[in-house]
C-alpha cells in the first residue's frame, strides 16, 4: 500500500479476506448467511421461542443485514473500478493520481467506519428500545433467543451499516471525479455514461436490501423504526442514482448551449453573406450559401437530438421501473393487506 494513503477499515480487511478465498465471495457470504440463520433457529428451538424445526423469517433479518451489505459493497467496489476505467479517457490525470483514486473508491478509512459504527450503535440502541415490546416480547422471544438476537443485531448494525458510509462516500467520489473534467464532448458520450452504471447499481442494490427486509419483517412488527428506515432507504436509493451525476448534466447542457451559440453566429454570418450576394445578383454565391444554410440547419438538428443526461437512453426509465414501481406496489399491497385485515 502507498504509505501516503490511509489504512483500510476492518470492514475492507474482512471483504479482502473473503475475496482471497478459493470460492466466489457471493457464495461465501451466502453460506455465512445460512450458517448464522441456522444457528439462530437452533437457539430459538432450544429456547422454546420456536417449536422444533419451525421456520421464522424474522430470524433472517440480522444475518441479511450483516452479510448482504458486505456482498453488495464488494460488488460495488468492482463496478466502481470498471466505471473509473471507462471514464478515464475524459481526465488528464497521471497514473499515480489514478491509482490513488482507485484506492479511494474501493477502500474506506478506518476512522470513518468506526465513527459510522458508533453512530449506528446508538441508532440500534434506540431501535431495540422502541421495538422491544412489538418485536421481542410480542413474538414470545425467550431469554436465550432474545440475547442472541440483540447481540447479533448489534453486530449487524455495527458492521453492516458500513454500507451507508460506503454508499455516501462512493457517490461523493463520483461527484468529485466528474468535476475534474473541464469540458465534455457531446460527440463522445460513451465515457460520460461510465458512472451511471455505478450509481444505478447502487440504487438497485439498496432496493434489493429494502425489498428483502420488507418481505421478512413486516412494517407492523416495529412500525416506527421500520417506517423510518424504509423512508431513509428509498430516498437513498433514488438519490444514489441521480444526484452524483447532476454536475455531468450541467456540463453537458453548458457544452450544448455553447455549440448552439457558435452555430447561431455562423448562421448569422452566412445570412449576411447571402443578403450581400442577393444584392449583388451573385447567383452562384446564392446557391452555395443556400447549401451552407441547409448544412447549418442539419447541424442544429443533430445538436438538438444529442442527450444531456449522463446515462444511456432508457436507463432512467428502466431504473424507475426496477426501483420505484416494485416498492410502491409492494407498499400498496401491504397497505391493502393491513386495511382489509383490520
Amino acid at each position: 500500500m502507498n504509505p501516503q494513503l490511509y489504512p483500510p477499515s476492518f470492514v475492507d480487511r474482512l471483504m479482502q479476506s473473503v475475496q482471497r478465498l478459493p470460492i466466489p465471495y457471493l457464495l461465501t457470504y451466502s453460506l455465512l448467511f445460512l450458517l448464522e440463520s441456522a444457528l439462530f433457529h437452533i437457539i430459538s428451538w432450544v429456547d422454546g421461542w420456536l417449536p422444533p424445526y419451525r421456520f421464522s423469517p424474522l430470524a433472517l433479518t440480522f444475518p441479511l443485514w450483516l452479510w448482504g451489505p458486505l456482498a453488495i459493497m464488494t460488488y460495488l467496489n468492482s463496478v466502481s473500478l470498471e466505471a473509473l476505467a471507462n471514464f478515464r479517457p475524459l481526465m488528464d490525470m497521471p497514473d499515480e493520481a489514478t491509482s490513488r483514486l482507485k484506492y479511494e473508491f474501493t477502500t474506506m478509512p478506518a476512522r470513518g467506519v468506526m465513527i459510522s459504527g458508533g453512530i449506528w450503535t446508538i441508532v440500534y440502541v434506540m431501535f431495540t428500545y422502541l421495538s422491544l415490546d412489538t418485536m421481542y416480547t410480542a413474538n414470545g422471544f425467550g431469554a436465550l433467543a432474545k440475547g442472541f438476537s440483540v447481540v447479533g443485531g448489534w453486530i449487524s448494525f455495527f458492521v453492516g451499516s458500513a454500507i451507508y458510509y460506503h454508499t455516501i462516500r462512493q457517490l461523493r467520489l463520483v461527484n468529485r471525479t466528474v468535476r475534474m473534467v473541464k469540458q465534455f464532448d457531446l460527440f463522445r458520450l460513451d465515457p460520460v455514461y461510465a458512472f451511471s452504471a455505478l450509481t444505478s447499481r447502487t440504487g438497485i442494490s439498496w432496493v434489493i436490501l429494502l425489498s428483502l427486509t420488507l418481505l421478512i419483517v413486516p412494517l407492523q412488527t416495529a412500525p416506527f423504526p421500520n417506517l423510518t428506515m424504509l423512508i431513509l432507504q428509498v430516498v437513498l436509493a433514488v438519490s444514489a442514482f441521480a444526484l452524483p451525476l447532476r454536475i455531468v448534466n450541467s456540463h453537458l447542457v453548458s457544452e450544448k448551449r455553447r455549440l448552439l451559440a457558435e452555430l447561431d453566429q455562423r448562421v448569422k454570418a452566412t445570412l449576411a453573406r447571402l443578403h450581400r450576394a442577393l444584392d449583388d445578383n451573385a447567383l452562384e454565391d446564392v446557391a452555395q450559401l443556400n447549401n451552407a444554410i441547409a448544412g447549418l440547419n442539419a447541424e442544429r438538428e443533430i445538436l438538438a437530438k444529442i442527450p444531456t443526461w449522463p446515462w444511456r437512453a432508457g436507463m432512467f426509465t428502466g431504473f424507475l421501473s426496477i426501483v420505484v414501481l416494485p416498492i410502491l406496489l409492494f407498499l400498496l399491497q401491504l397497505f391493502l393487506a393491513r386495511w382489509f385485515g383490520s
